[in-house]
């Protein structure tokens, strides 16, 4: 299954060892979808058809996929959860492909948006 990351999961990323077994498949995509930053240190992304998000696709096995929802405080549980795991389409160099991505559902952690979609990882605080 395919996992587009925008945060801290991509390469560079505090998180990125998570990904240590997924095959990179895409460097750079595109989703629709507007960025903030939570002020803790990672992004968010909501949907939107108005706004693009940068990122990067991962081919991930299935044995990784409960250590990611645990990272991204995704249970399944709507009343509690942070954050949804949604299909959707994201534009790479070889096309438009189905994957996986976090987005917020918290509001809260929709602080700062970041205008040009593009989440830095080097200059993302480390906690």
């Amino acid at each position: 299954m395919l996992l587009f990351t925008y945060g801290t999961l991509k390469r560079g990323g505090k998180y990125h060892d998570y990904l240590e077994e997924a095959s990179l498949v895409a460097e750079h995509a595109v989703a629709k979808g507007t960025l903030y930053d939570t002020g803790l240190g990672y992004p968010a992304m909501v949907p939107s058809d108005f706004e693009e998000t940068t990122g990067e696709i991962y081919e991930v096995p299935d044995v990784l996929w409960p250590a990611l929802d645990f990272l991204e405080d995704y249970s399944g549980d709507p009343e509690t959860d942070l954050y949804d795991k949604i299909t959707i389409q994201v534009q790479t160099d070889g096309g438009t492909v189905e994957a996986k991505v976090y987005v917020a559902k918290a509001t809260e952690l929709l602080k700062t948006r970041i205008t040009d979609g593009h989440w830095q990882v080097e200059h993302a605080v480390q906690f």
